[in-house]
């Protein structure tokens, strides 16, 4: 949760994060850590496709993508970043 915290500690009240996290109860803690931040939270999503369209619809100010094993989750970053603009943090689920 540093990560988070950091990147956090940045953004302005009300601020708009996308949240492309699929595992719980992790994910559920994650949301209610920002919604008492007063952010407001975009998703969750489970898929890059579903973050991707989220992203063109609603513009966000940070997004928070759980890492796959696979390289999607850094394509979605990529993509986030290059495409939309988007900063992004990359997290871990804890197991």
């Amino acid at each position: 949760m540093e990560m988070i915290e950091n990147a956090l500690e940045h953004l302005p009240r009300f601020a708009t994060i996308l949240v492309a996290f699929h595992s719980e109860p992790y994910r559920h803690e994650l949301i209610e850590t920002l919604e008492n931040r007063h952010l407001s939270v975009l998703g969750p999503v489970y898929t890059s496709e579903q973050a991707l369209t989220l992203a063109s619809q609603a513009g966000a100010d940070l997004a928070i993508v759980e890492q796959a094993e696979d390289d999607s989750s850094q394509a979605l970053v990529r993509q986030l970043e290059e495409t939309w603009g988007i900063p992004c943090v990359l997290l871990e689920a804890p197991a």
